[in-house]
């Protein structure tokens, strides 16, 4: 070992891998490593395993080997290396300008001491977009990842394997590409709906500062909940709904409210979470001005006009966040299964529900029918039917425009189920799963809930739910995060150092203004550009409101 050697290369690490400096520090030199010179004199780590010794690069020319294996990686955006060995394949990629970061992937720390220990890292580690994670769990990797990997910032994310040193391991690097696979599957779903909603989530939240700092509304606890979803199952059920409706507190979403007004039936309470206009059209009778609607702070403004009485939650939205901590407090909606009857559930959680019983939650189409009748969509195409085109055909277009739909066949009908219809139900059934509460799935044509069969939860007492004081008045929240925006620094190093450097509150700050610059980012020739185009936006509305209030 060459401790000179070895203190150089943790000297440069400790910057942008302090933990994994602390690791390989109080670990000891692996008796697998040992080290051969190539034919052009470049030191090659070789790798003892069950089948005998493996150099990990080529034993005649690695340098050109490295250079051939890097030329692949040239577009903008992060690498993940799986496995570091004497570092020939990973030395080129640091002369590619779109590089944003390279993480490298090991899980002992022996093996990454040995290897420090006898090569000079300094020109990769020296570089501030190269990290270092060594752990023997792959899954702590989906943490690490999602604190290190932004999309509007860090572009594309590709991997790239050493496969002497992958097939030494297969199980642990096999399961940090599945922990990968499935993050990236998460982030990308999320970056897609940013990219979509991301300044109409800030719009509608900024819009809505007003009425929040206003409302007082406290939902009483609930003991028994139904939750009425607007799927076609629900007009049959309805009968078993009005049988246990005095022993239950009714929550709707907001498209199946109609279908309830249409049948006399008046929920105690209403949530609404989609921030696009179509909402108005669930409230085209009008609202019962004694039913609390509850809202996300990103839902349209036009909704606290139309309820005299309404509360906000806030979710997953950055700003929403942002809010809530810096404004005030109000209270959380788990909305992550994307539709609103996952929220609505949520609700019932946060209201102390312990027996919830879902009706018209049919996530498919049961004999090609969308929505019960009574609900938005039904007079949404009458007034668009003609004689050529009329109701039933545009019913049967809305539901076949889905190219991820399937048929499954029943006795004595059929129904179509679609690949959003499935992670819907998915969530669902996990969320409900989680909660200390007997959830209960009315039966009607839709698909079947797996729900875990359980006895209805202990009470621990009773819960209100309201919004908690405001921190400060609405013109000091606005003038605050105005000069915050101003004064957010420029990302002038690599990203993972950016991120890094920032405050609790400057990664709050960020946080807010990334759904924003999603949208921006694909008109934009970099994650920074996007930013910065956020930043000048953001401002911009800022400075509107806070000179017309």
């Amino acid at each position: 070992m060459n401790s000179i050697v070895l203190n150089k290369n943790l000297l440069c690490l400790a910057t942008t891998s302090p933990e994994a400096v602390t690791q390989i520090s109080h670990s000891k030199d692996s008796v697998d490593i040992s080290f051969i010179t190539a034919r052009d004199g470049h030191l090659i780590p070789v790798l003892q395993g069950a089948q005998g010794e493996k150099p990990l690069h080529s034993r005649f020319d690695p340098v050109k080997e490295g250079f051939r294996f890097s030329n692949q990686y040239t577009s903008k955006g992060t690498v993940l290396a799986y496995g570091m060995g004497g570092a020939f394949h990973l030395l080129p990629m640091l002369s590619n300008p779109n590089l944003t970061s390279l993480i490298i992937i090991e899980t002992e720390p022996e093996i990454m001491r040995a290897l420090l220990s006898r090569i000079d890292f300094s020109p990769l580690l020296l570089d501030k977009r190269v990290t270092l994670w060594i752990s023997d769990n792959p899954n702590d990797f989906r943490s690490y990842l999602l604190s290190k990997y932004i999309p509007v910032l860090s572009g594309d994310l590709q991997s790239l394997s050493l496969r002497t040193r992958v097939e030494s391991n297969t199980h642990f690097f096999h399961r940090v590409a599945m922990v990968v696979k499935e993050a990236i599957s998460t982030i990308t779903d999320d970056y897609t709906v940013q990219t979509h909603f991301g300044k109409k989530w800030f719009v509608n939240t900024l819009t809505n500062l007003k009425a929040s700092e206003e409302t007082t509304l406290t939902l009483n606890p609930a003991n028994s909940v139904q939750i009425t979803a607007a799927g076609p199952s629900l007009e049959k059920q309805l009968d078993h709904l009005i049988l246990y409706r005095n022993e239950s507190t009714l929550i709707a979403t907001d498209t199946s409210l109609p279908v309830l007004l249409n049948h006399g039936i008046k929920p105690d309470m209403v949530i609404s979470i989609d921030c696009q206009h179509i909402s108005y059209h669930h409230f085209m009778q009008g609202y019962p001005e004694d039913i609390p609607l509850v809202l996300d702070l990103a839902s349209p403004p036009f909704l606290t006009r139309i309820a005299k009485k309404h509360l906000f939650f806030t979710s997953d939205h950055p700003f929403s966040n942002y809010v809530s901590r810096k404004f005030r407090s109000f209270p959380r909606i788990d909305t992550s299964g994307g539709n609103v009857t996952h929220a609505a559930l949520s609700l019932a959680e946060s209201l102390g529900a312990k027996k919830i019983s879902l009706y018209g939650t049919d996530f498919s189409y049961p004999y090609g029918k969308p929505y019960s009748r009574g609900s938005y969509i039904f007079p949404y195409f009458q007034k668009s039917s003609t004689r050529t085109n009329g109701i039933e055909s545009q019913f049967l277009g809305f539901v076949l425009h889905n190219k991820s739909l399937n048929r499954e066949d029943l006795s004595g009908g059929f129904r179509y189920i679609s690949k959003p219809m499935i992670h819907y139900k998915t969530s669902l059934e996990n969320k409900a799963n989680s909660m200390n509460a007997f959830v209960e799935n009315i039966r009607g044509d839709g698909v079947s809930l797996n729900l875990v069969n359980k006895k209805p939860g202990k009470s621990y007492g009773f819960r209100m739910m309201s919004a908690g004081q405001s921190f400060q008045s609405r013109s000091d929240f606005l003038n605050d995060f105005a000069r915050e925006i101003r004064e957010f620094p420029e990302i002038e190093n690599s990203l993972s150092e950016f991120l890094d450097s920032l405050s609790l509150d400057q990664k709050g700050t960020l946080m807010s203004m990334l759904p924003a610059a999603a949208h921006f980012r694909k008109n934009c020739d970099s994650g920074e550009d996007a930013l910065n185009r956020a930043r000048k936006w953001t401002l911009s509305l800022l400075d509107r409101k806070v000179f017309y209030e």
